[in-house]
Order: structure tokens, then C-alpha cells, then sequence
């Protein structure tokens, strides 16, 4: 035979080995096949994040309003607005279609007249579900956009009819669809990125490899028997690799099944304003063909690695060769590399720095990856090295221990573990420390009871301010007009208002005070500019110096009669600080004009977010363990299948069962201790050197989950083990081959 045609006898032996072999072979094989799945799935969703923003993104820059190049040309009339109700933003559109070709936005059948509006599903179904919502859209309802208008399933958006009064606040546009940059993540989101993916990506791959090991005790008997026959090494290893092709093979169509079944589950899987339609979520070619080779190639490649790792003869005498506790240098190496980064980040920088930088960010989502990393790689060899030293009294503990120390993939899986539990704890206290810092910086310049609402081109501030003014609460209401002249902002409102913001006791009107910058000189004729508007002649007054509040920047002017002349932007409101008396505001704007709103700042939705992200990083946490759990559950069914014979023979020389019990509980609640022991301190450390000091705050909720993932994990992996325990603790499991 040529060597060809042995490379592919030996292949084909190992498949033959791996599917002839009964009920058992196929047990075996399914659950290899479960255990790569799960990983591969994973995998496949992580390949479809990139492809799936994108395809959101064009759809996002297909409803954009296109302006027109000329005025007079433009086919539509287009008015933003954003709506918001209780936390959420709704947003939409007010068109005018200005000829009978006008183009529709993408998902509509055409530009709704004044009077109709065209909305989302589910701002539909808030529509029928909620009174305050269907009063600030009182337009009848004459369609549903569909998918490819629509950002994300859960969107909150709308396309009305545009009010013939106003056209002239309108923008001229000339269709939909604006090309946009790709997208990109902040630099804080890149430090967390980086994170993420370690804290996923290091136990999946750990959890793929240890799936493919099932099995491998029996997998060395047979390999040993046909060693014993007359073949060479490399025939076993092209032997072992057919078998292990099987299983990496199958575990890769189960996990392409599972990732198609699961797909149509996205579109109820949202996270704020984070979410897709099924048809987004698709790997793209190149991970997907990566993915497609990785997983078989990582079966073989572990497989055939592990070829001679044992001393288990063709009768099953002997048994799996003690894992040496060595090679700590590279895995502390890996902590200390971490660490070594985030220290010199910290002394350096500051946090500000940090989270503004892509280049920072990035260098702070590495050293918190190499952390990570050497925390998962130490466990394995924590857990040999107490398991050599540790002599417990009892029988089920000497047990437990004995068998710790010939056991290689449950403190692999752990690893994974401590993985995900240490930087779930790190993206905890990192995401706390953002939002407070967000938060500190959307409320500069706030003060309870002062509410200030934005007013949009065209609407009728009289009619608003006596709405505004019926409302319980209400005390008193300032126009603020903003203008520009030589690169200074010019302020104007009332002398109430001036003196709360700027602290002042001599205001007058006619009155101007210089907050900062360097305005022309007193009495000189300037042109106010005023966006949307046209410029204005204005004389500046005498004015004095004082120190700002943060509220108002440049020149400040008491009720100075040519900035009276124009249109305010701004309506402030002195009432009531509580939360009702804001709901009432906004309701009370919008049923005047829905594109005048409540200004909370665009900063209080990303406090919002990170609060948000962080009950998603916790959930994550729980379900990265869980998937561990699973894996840890089938080496444990997997490790007693395989020594069943020892286990019978210790039942029937009189060892109590109970005490084979607690010996594999035992065997699970050690490994799961230890890891506890390094995943809370490495990832509250790694977390406090990233972040300052004086901001370093402990999220107990997320060391309450990790000690309660920790004992679930014992708990469930002996579980998992008892019923397998008890059918080898049988006169059966005294058999032999």
C-alpha cells in the first residue's frame, strides 16, 4: 500500500472505532458531540456580532434624511423629534412631502399626510397598552414600519405627517439614506471588550478541549490493544486522529444546529438600544470558515497530543500517569505582565485619560486580559499542587484527594471558571465606576427643582408657557435665547434667572455680565448670529465681570430688547424636584409640540446603559457557569464511567457508599473552593488598579453571585456524578473486558 492509502486505513480505523462500538461508543460519542457544540455555538454567535452591527448600521444610514443641496428642490420637509417616556426615547420623524414622487423612508409605503403617522411595532403596541403615550401621538394610525426601516426589533420610532405651521422650522430634505463611517467603539468600550473576550473566549476554548477528552481513558485502552498487535506510533496517532474527527466533526454540525435554532431568538434579546433581527446575527465567511476548522483540528490536535499521556495497559491495568504540578513560572509570568501594565497605567495616567484614549484603553483592556488569563491558568496547577500536599484524616477526603491528583480536565474547566467569575467581577466595578463618573458629568450645572425644556424651531412658546404654567408646582418660567458674535456666546433672559445661576443682587434690565471669554468692546454694533436664523444687529452693552455656575458661558444679558426680538430655545422652569412634576412638564410639552422635550442629557441614557450592561455582565456571568456546569457535569459522568471497575471493587471490599458520595462531592467542592480563592481577589485587584482609588467601589451583589455560583458548581458536578456512581457501585462494574 502506498502511504497514502495507510494514512487513510488509519483514518478510517478510527472512525470505525468510533461509531462500531455499541450503546457505549455512541453514549460517549453524543456526549463529545454536546460538549463541542455548546463551545462551537458560543463561537458562531461571538463570528456574528461584527456582521450583525453592520447590517444595522445600514439599515440606520437608510433612514437617515439626505438634505437637499438646494432648498427649493427638495422634495420633503423633514422635522426631528424625540419623544421621551418614562426613561426610553422615542424618535421619529414629521415629513411633508413637497411633489407626488417623493421618496417614502425605508419600511414605508408612503409619506404620511398631516394627521397620520406611520410607527413601529412596538411603539404600537405601547400605543394600545399605555393612555400617556397614545395622547402625545393622537394621529390615526394608518401603518406599521417594517423590518428594513427599523434600527433594532424593540425600536421605539415613528414617521407622522408634518403640521402646515411648521414647514418653515422644517429641514429641506431630499431623500433617505446617508452614508455612514463604520462603526466603532468608544474607547471605554474597547477596555471592556477586550475583557469580555477573555472572560469568554479563554473558558470556551478550554471547555472545547476537555470535551473532546471524553472518553479518554477507554479511547488509550483500545489504542494500547492495537499497539500490543503490531502497529507503530504514528499509526496509533492517525488512528486516534480518525476517532477524534468524529467527534469534533459531529460537535460541529450539532453546535451549526443549535446556533440556527437559537438565531430567531435574538429578536426578543435586547439590552437598551443593543439589539438585532435574526437576519443580522450570521457569521462572516472568513470566522466562520476559521470556526468550521478550528473546532475538528482542536479535536484532533488533543487527541493525538494526548496519545501516550497515560500508562493504562490493553486490560485496563494500570492507570493515568499524576499530573506533575510544574511550570508556574509562565503562569505567574502571565499575572505579573497584567498587573505590571495596569500599575504603570495607574501611576502615569489618570482614569479620565484612560477612558478617553484608544491607545490607553486598549493597553488597559491588555493588562487586564493577561491578569485573567494567569488566573485561569494557575488553578490547574493550584489544584495538583494542594492535592500533593494535603493528607486529609477521613476516607472520603484521602478519596477525593488521591483521585484530584490524576484528574485533568475538571481543574481545566475550573479554570474557566475562575475566568468568568474574576472578570465578571473586574466589568462590575468597572462599569459602576463609569457610570458614576458619567454621572458626574451629566449633572454639572443641574439643581433640583430647575427644569429646563428645548424648544424646537416653529413652536409656540406662549401657548407653552401657559400650559406649563397651569401645572401644579409650577412657579415661575424664564425664556433663554443663545446667540453668537466674534466667537463669544451671548445669553439672553430675565433678571430671576440671571440672579439664580449667576449669583448676582444688582440685576436690572439692560444689565450684561461676562461669565468668560472676550467679547468686543462695550458699544460697538456686532451681527448676532442665530442658527436657522437670520443674523442680528446688536449693540454691546457695559458689562462687569463674574464667576459662572457652569449654566451659562460667555456674555449674559438681562431682558435685552433686540435678543427679545428673537425666537427662544430654551424655556426654564422653577418647581416642584420630584420625579412627578418632571413627568407632568414633559407631557404637558409635547402635547404642544412633540419636538420640544425635557433636556436630561444625553449623559443620563448612557448612565442608564451602564447600569443596564452591568445586570447583562452578571447574567453572562451566570451563564458562562452554567455552560461550565454542564461541561464539568459530563467529565464527571465521564470520569466515573471510566473508573467504574475501581469504584466496584472499593464498594464490594466494604467501603460504605456513602462515603464513595462524599468522596465525589468532595472531589468537586475542592477545585470549585480554590478557584473562588483566586477569582475574588484577582478580579477585585485587577478592577482597583484600573480604576482610582477614592472612586473603587465593592459590588456585593456581584461577590454574593460569585460564592453562589462557586457552590452551585460543587453542588451541581456531584450531582451530576451520583447517578453514574450508583450503577458502577453493581456486581456489573466488577466485569472486565
Amino acid at each position: 500500500m502506498t502511504p497514502r492509502a495507510h494514512w487513510a486505513a488509519d483514518l478510517v480505523l478510527g472512525v470505525r472505532l468510533a461509531v462500531g462500538g455499541g450503546r457505549t461508543a455512541w453514549a460517549r460519542l453524543a456526549l463529545t458531540a454536546v460538549g463541542v457544540g455548546l463551545g462551537a455555538v458560543v463561537l458562531l454567535l461571538g463570528a456574528s456580532i461584527g456582521p450583525a452591527r453592520e447590517a444595522k448600521s445600514e439599515r440606520v444610514g437608510a433612514a437617515l434624511p439626505r438634505p437637499a443641496p438646494v432648498a427649493q428642490d427638495a422634495a420633503l420637509r423633514a422635522r426631528s423629534v424625540v419623544v421621551s417616556w418614562q426613561g426610553r426615547l422615542i424618535t421619529g420623524l414629521e415629513l411633508a412631502a413637497a411633489s407626488q414622487d417623493a421618496q417614502a423612508p425605508p419600511g414605508v409605503g408612503r409619506v404620511p399626510d398631516a394627521g397620520e403617522i406611520v410607527v413601529s411595532p412596538a411603539l404600537f403596541d405601547l400605543l394600545g397598552a399605555d393612555e400617556g403615550v397614545r395622547a402625545r401621538f393622537p394621529e390615526r394610525v394608518i401603518g406599521v414600519i417594517a423590518d428594513e426601516g427599523l434600527a433594532r426589533p424593540g425600536s421605539l420610532s415613528f414617521y407622522a405627517g408634518l403640521a402646515a405651521h411648521h414647514l418653515d422650522g422644517a429641514e429641506a430634505v431630499a431623500g433617505f439614506g446617508v452614508e455612514r463611517p463604520p462603526p466603532t467603539w468608544e474607547p471605554f468600550y474597547r477596555l471592556l471588550v477586550l475583557a469580555g473576550l477573555v472572560a469568554v473566549l479563554l473558558p470556551l476554548g478550554t471547555f472545547v478541549l476537555v470535551s473532546t477528552r471524553l472518553g479518554a481513558t477507554g479511547r488509550d485502552r483500545r489504542l494500547s490493544s492495537i499497539r500490543l498487535v503490531g502497529a507503530s506510533r504514528a499509526q496509533v496517532r492517525r488512528i486516534a486522529a480518525g476517532e477524534a474527527l468524529v467527534s469534533g466533526l459531529l460537535g460541529l454540525l450539532v453546535g451549526v444546529a443549535l446556533f440556527f435554532a437559537a438565531r430567531p431568538l435574538v429578536r426578543f434579546a435586547e439590552v437598551e438600544d443593543v439589539g438585532f433581527f435574526p437576519t443580522d446575527v450570521l457569521p462572516a465567511p472568513l470566522p466562520s470558515l476559521v470556526i468550521a476548522l478550528g473546532v475538528p483540528l482542536v479535536a484532533v490536535g488533543a487527541a493525538v497530543l494526548g496519545v501516550g499521556a497515560g500508562t493504562t495497559g490493553p486490560l485496563g491495568l494500570g492507570e493515568r500517569a499524576e499530573v506533575p504540578p510544574r511550570g508556574v513560572a509562565w503562569r505567574l509570568g502571565l499575572v505579573g505582565a497584567g498587573a505590571l501594565v495596569l500599575v504603570v497605567l495607574s501611576v502615569a495616567v489618570t482614569f479620565t485619560e484612560v477612558v478617553d484614549s484608544p491607545p490607553l484603553a486598549g493597553a488597559a483592556g491588555v493588562g487586564v486580559a493577561l491578569v485573567l488569563a494567569g488566573a485561569g491558568a494557575l488553578l490547574p496547577w493550584l489544584v495538583h499542587r494542594v492535592a500533593r500536599r494535603v493528607r486529609p484524616d477521613g476516607v472520603a477526603g484521602m478519596l477525593a484527594v488521591r483521585a484530584l491528583r490524576f484528574d485533568r480536565s475538571t481543574p481545566r474547566v475550573l479554570a474557566g471558571v475562575v475566568v468568568v467569575l474574576g472578570g465578571g467581577l473586574t466589568l462590575q466595578v468597572l462599569l459602576g465606576v463609569a457610570a458614576d463618573h458619567v454621572a458626574a458629568r451629566s449633572s454639572l450645572g443641574a439643581e433640583p427643582g430647575r427644569w429646563v425644556l428645548g424648544l424646537a424651531p416653529g413652536t409656540p412658546v406662549r401657548e407653552l408657557a401657559e400650559s406649563v404654567s397651569l401645572i401644579g408646582g409650577a412657579r415661575r418660567i424664564s425664556e433663554v435665547r443663545v446667540a453668537r458674535t466674534d466667537g463669544v456666546l451671548v445669553t439672553g433672559t430675565d433678571c430671576a434667572e440671571i440672579a439664580d445661576r449667576l449669583g448676582v443682587s444688582d440685576c436690572a434690565p439692560g444689565r450684561a455680565y461676562l461669565v468668560d471669554g472676550t467679547p468686543p468692546p462695550a458699544g460697538s454694533e456686532v451681527l448676532l448670529r442665530v442658527f436657522g436664523g437670520e443674523p442680528v444687529t446688536w449693540r454691546v452693552p457695559e458689562h462687569r465681570v463674574v464667576a459662572g455656575s457652569g449654566a451659562y458661558r460667555g456674555l449674559v444679558v438681562a431682558d435685552d430688547p433686540a435678543l427679545l426680538a428673537l425666537e427662544p430655545q430654551q424655556l426654564v422652569v422653577r418647581g416642584d424636584p420630584d420625579e412627578a412634576f418632571g413627568e407632568r412638564l414633559q407631557a404637558v410639552t409635547e402635547r404642544v409640540d412633540r419636538a420640544s422635550a425635557l433636556l436630561t442629557g444625553y449623559e443620563a441614557g448612557r448612565v442608564e446603559l451602564f447600569t443596564t450592561l452591568r445586570g447583562a455582565v452578571l447574567g453572562g456571568s451566570v451563564l458562562l457557569t452554567l455552560l461550565a456546569v454542564v461541561g464539568l457535569g459530563v467529565v464527571a459522568v465521564d470520569r466515573v464511567w471510566e473508573r467504574r471497575a475501581p469504584v466496584a471493587v472499593l464498594a464490594a471490599s466494604g467501603v460504605p457508599r456513602g462515603t464513595l458520595v462524599r468522596a465525589a462531592l468532595w472531589q468537586a467542592a475542592v477545585p470549585a473552593a480554590l478557584g473562588l480563592s483566586v477569582a475574588v481577589p484577582l478580579g477585585l485587584v485587577t478592577a482597583w488598579l484600573v480604576v482610582p482609588a477614592d472612586r473603587f467601589r465593592v459590588d456585593w451583589a456581584a461577590l454574593v453571585t460569585a460564592f453562589g455560583a462557586a457552590g452551585a458548581v460543587a453542588l451541581a458536578v456531584g450531582a451530576c456524578a451520583l447517578p453514574a456512581l450508583r450503577s458502577a457501585i453493581t456486581t456489573e462494574g466488577l466485569r472486565a473486558e
